[in-house]
């Protein structure tokens, strides 16, 4: 008998995701994430393949779920790492028979997730902005409201508002809060009901529905009491990270990449020669926050930052609205930023210019000194550049 059709919601700051299939893929080299329709690993995939390495926290789930796996999302995001609970769910749960579909119609059960795990599965309680990822859901969950969501808050300010939220929406579906101690134990209630007294399953078209009164769930011994539940749950990251990052303006970097430079004055390099290396500070716009722009539901403003004697930056100072930085190197260069940005910053992503962006971290924003060096790629013959730039309090 096969398990039960799954919609996974992976809810970001810029709209929910949906999960479209995991499958085991014992030639990977290593767990990989992609979007729809796309060849490439998305930009947090590295995470996910440390995530689901062997001996990893996923490997704990059991079943398949420690070998290589393809995911794919319906899209993605830049940043965060909300998308790990959900995408940990759906590993315990493919592991003990369940289907996944893209498609609300398709579901007998939506899970609706969000939050980071440490090593141990455990949920990370912390801000994951979950009354906006409601909000921006619920057009998506309107669309089948009689069908059983299950969801998983992780601990934080916002969470009494949102589970008072979902109850709000007004769905004749049953609703299920999972607990939100570790991923085992979310799935563990989701496959195996405490009590033997499963309300009966009933068929409804081509789908199993419970009455008003279902919320629990069963194992595959019973993945149909599961489907009497009825539950289940990212670019995002995004996360997010997590829809694509807002897109900031690339005629910054048009103009820093082909304004000429200033001639030469007794073969030192004027205060006008423009520089090899593009540094901006990534701002938060009025009335946002980093967290919504890690997330990509805005766009951040973007600053040049200027330049002093002896390659070095004027200082950046690290107020609220500071998110992260913006680097660039000229065409034919290539980039080795400080190890101390680095480890300040989530892991670097695109930005829709072909600048890296390095997003700070919650915990690294603290005053620091890094390098940034521009070297010239393999047959090429314009000069390297180093500049040093300090973030202070």
């Amino acid at each position: 008998m096969t398990g039960p059709s799954i919609l996974v919601v992976i809810p970001t700051t810029g709209g929910p995701l949906r999960l479209r299939s995991l499958n085991p893929r014992p030639g990977l080299p290593a767990p990989a994430a992609f979007a729809d329709g796309d060849y490439r690993p998305l930009p947090w995939s590295g995470d996910y393949a440390r995530l689901c390495a062997p001996g990893g926290p996923v490997a704990r789930l059991g079943g398949e779920a420690g070998v290589p796996h393809e995911l794919r999302l319906s899209g993605s995001f830049d940043a965060g790492r909300s998308w790990e609970v959900p995408v940990c769910l759906a590993h315990g749960l493919s592991a003990r028979g369940a289907r996944f579909v893209g498609e609300p119609a398709q579901a007998d059960l939506i899970l609706w997730a969000t939050g980071a795990v440490d090593r141990d599965l455990t949920l990370v309680p912390g801000d994951y902005a979950l009354l906006d990822k409601i909000e921006r859901s619920r057009a998506l969950l309107a669309e089948v409201p009689d069908v059983p969501l299950a969801l998983l808050l992780p601990e934080g300010p916002e969470r009494a508002e949102a589970e008072a939220a979902f109850r709000a929406l007004g769905r004749s579906g049953a609703l299920r809060i999972l607990p939100a101690g570790d991923v085992p134990a979310a799935v563990e209630a989701l496959t195996r009901p405490n009590g033997a007294d499963l309300p009966e399953p009933q068929r409804r078209g081509r789908r199993l529905v419970l009455t008003a009164g279902a919320a629990a769930a069963a194992c595959l011994a019973g993945f149909i009491g599961f489907v009497a539940l009825g539950a289940r749950q990212a670019p995002v990251i995004g996360a997010a990270s997590d829809p694509a990052t807002g897109a900031a303006s690339a005629d910054p970097a048009r103009r820093a990449e082909t304004d000429p430079p200033s001639p030469p004055v007794a073969e030192e390099p004027t205060a006008k020669e423009a520089s090899a290396i593009r540094i901006e500070e990534l701002r938060a716009p009025p009335g946002s926050s980093c967290r919504r722009v890690a997330f990509g539901a805005d766009a951040p403003e973007r600053r040049p930052v200027a330049s002093e004697n002896g390659g070095r930056l004027t200082p950046t100072r690290l107020l609220p609205d500071l998110c992260g930085l913006a680097i660039a190197a000229a065409p034919g260069l290539r980039l080795e930023i400080g190890p101390e940005l680095r480890a300040a910053a989530l892991p670097p992503v695109q930005l829709a210019d072909g600048a890296q962006g390095f997003f700070l971290r919650e915990g690294g924003r603290q005053n620091l000194v890094y390098a940034v060096q521009a070297l010239p790629e393999t047959g090429t013959t314009r000069p390297g550049e180093r500049l040093v730039h300090a973030l202070t309090r």
